[in-house]
């Protein structure tokens, strides 16, 4: 094994499902040289597994509680009932909705219109209507969904301190980082699990839950279309995702 490459999904490796042509085809060169691909993102594992499992050796989900590489869990680290309960009240203060992901399934609190939202997002039967912590698999993540972006600021200060918020864009919804663990905490973990020196890895991201990634990684990349906080701690910034972001990224490298 040569390096370590890892990839948010939304706005940096695909939109939506759909990734680039020259991204696909830089992916299949570095993993063909020894090289391997990570996908590190807040989606959960049943959404990369169904959508992702073409393009890389391992994953990184629910912002960095889960990693695995085929059937081995390298890391674990489920978020703790007590602030389950801590969110879930903070949010039925502001309304919306959210859902806590499990590796298999998905718990829905708040308006019934998120639900549809939410779980239109997954494969049918992955989200139920539970509130109860007790009655539920491990949660690894969250996804909130709101009716404006006022009323996301208000989620945001109502969970401040304890999880960040990253929008999807102009979709009402947004996956949450439960503060303490992160990308970059499951970043060096795998790179440490696989004896791979933080040298060796990079990291391509778009968004705010993307810092910590590429600040852990021993190369961080922003894409042309990231954010600007990111785009200032990168030490790179490649062209847009749809300009050819990562195969250009890769080159820059000499990865490919």
């Amino acid at each position: 094994m040569n390096n370590l490459v890892f990839f948010d999904i939304d706005g940096t490796l695909a939109i939506r499902t759909n990734v680039p042509a020259s991204a696909e085809k830089a992916l299949e060169i570095i993993r063909a040289n020894g090289d391997k691909v990570f996908i590190c993102t807040g989606r959960n594992p049943a959404y990369v597994r169904k959508n992702f499992s073409a393009y890389a050796d391992g994953f990184i989900c629910s912002n960095g509680r889960m990693a695995f590489m085929g059937d081995e869990i390298l890391y674990d680290h489920p978020v703790s009932k007590e602030q389950l309960i801590y969110i879930a009240e903070e949010l039925s203060k502001v309304g919306g909705g959210w859902l806590f992901n499990a590796v298999n399934h998905g718990y829905y609190g708040g308006e019934d219109e998120g639900f549809e939202v939410l779980n239109a997002v997954q494969h049918d039967g992955y989200a139920m209507k539970e509130t109860d912590p007790d009655k539920m698999d491990p949660v690894y993540a969250l996804d909130v969904w709101f009716h404006s972006v006022d009323q996301r600021l208000e989620m945001e200060k109502a969970l401040e301190g304890v999880c960040l918020l990253n929008p999807h864009g102009p979709h009402p919804t947004a996956d949450v980082t439960v503060l303490g663990i992160d990308k970059g905490t499951a970043l060096v973990h795998v790179a440490e699990k696989l004896g791979v020196p933080l040298e060796n890895t990079y990291a391509f991201g778009d968004g705010v839950n993307d810092l910590c990634m590429i600040e852990a990684a021993g190369h961080g990349i922003a894409m042309g279309n990231a954010v600007d906080a990111l785009k200032e701690k990168a030490e790179f910034i490649t062209t847009p995702i749809l300009d050819d972001g990562v195969y250009n990224g890769l080159k820059h490298y000499n990865l490919i």
